[in-house]
């Protein structure tokens, strides 16, 4: 009866971006399979060998047994579709200035952006390389503290080329990030050998203390009031309409018969007699 020949294949849903299978004491025939949803880095003692495409490979060249069996293997799986989900966001606020008025500000921001192995040597070399410890939550954490040291000059250049001040900053998120995104995939490629994906802005802070200094300073000194309650642009001292949608402001009611501004609790024109939204 022939011996069952030994086989190192990637088992899982091609939903991690990479994985690890380490075996110690194979037969001389052993194999390796790569599917085609993957490629593979072979370690032989320690020492990288080949970086394989999909197919089934001898591990070893030489088959004495005695040899073999004293070797240690190591295959890492990377695949060449699988997407990582990454959350990023500032742990502390960064310092700017305005853009339009010169006033300091600090400014938080949070999103999350995908990557995918482009190319799986440089993958491993760089950023998985022999910790046998190294998971999935370790690339995403060293990923997303890498990406903030470009989000901050790379956010500037955006709001500057764009003339966007920064009370405005959560209106242009989605421009801001298309913006972003072209640093950010260079610097992922040349140095990681990833490529980045539908990389968002989901929410940005600044405080109402910025938002009033750079709305003061604006209106040379006319403080800003409050935030429109339809779409949140501040407003200042003395403003009827909102600047950003048109709305009326402090919860009064506009007729959109003869255009009077009416009480928030009236129910018809004071002007024209037309009923009020």
């Amino acid at each position: 009866m022939s011996k069952e020949i030994q086989v190192i294949k990637y088992e899982g849903d091609n939903s991690e971006l990479f994985k690890r299978i380490s075996a110690d004491g194979l037969d001389p025939e052993a194999k390796l399979i790569v599917p085609e949803t993957h490629n593979a880095i072979l370690i032989k003692d320690g020492v990288l060998m080949d970086t394989l495409n999909s197919g089934s490979y001898d591990i070893f060249e030489e088959k004495s047994a005695k040899k073999c069996r004293n070797v240690s293997v190591e295959v890492i799986f990377l695949s060449k579709t699988a997407r990582l989900k990454v959350m990023w966001g500032t742990k502390t606020r960064f310092d700017f200035r305005d853009v339009e008025t010169d006033v300091p500000v600090k400014v938080g921001a949070h999103g999350e952006f995908e990557v995918q192995i482009s190319n799986p040597r440089k993958a491993y070399m760089v950023l998985i390389g022999a910790e046998k410890t190294f998971t999935v939550q370790d690339l995403k954490d060293r990923l997303a503290a890498r990406m903030m040291s470009k989000v901050e000059p790379a956010i500037a250049r955006a709001m500057r080329s764009g003339g966007i001040t920064f009370d405005r900053m959560s209106e242009h998120k989605d421009e801001i990030a298309q913006s972003v995104l072209p640093v950010l995939s260079k610097m992922f490629e040349d140095d990681y050998g990833l490529k980045i994906f539908s990389f968002t802005i989901a929410s940005v802070v600044i405080s109402d203390e910025d938002i009033a200094a750079i709305e003061a300073a604006r209106s040379g000194g006319r403080k800003a009031a409050g935030v429109c309650a339809r779409c949140g642009a501040p407003y200042r001292e003395g403003d009827k309409f909102c600047s950003s949608c048109g709305s009326p402001l402090g919860g009064r009611k506009l007729c959109k018969n003869c255009g009077k501004l009416n009480e928030a609790d009236a129910l018809f024109c004071s002007s024209c007699g037309k009923k009020l939204d």
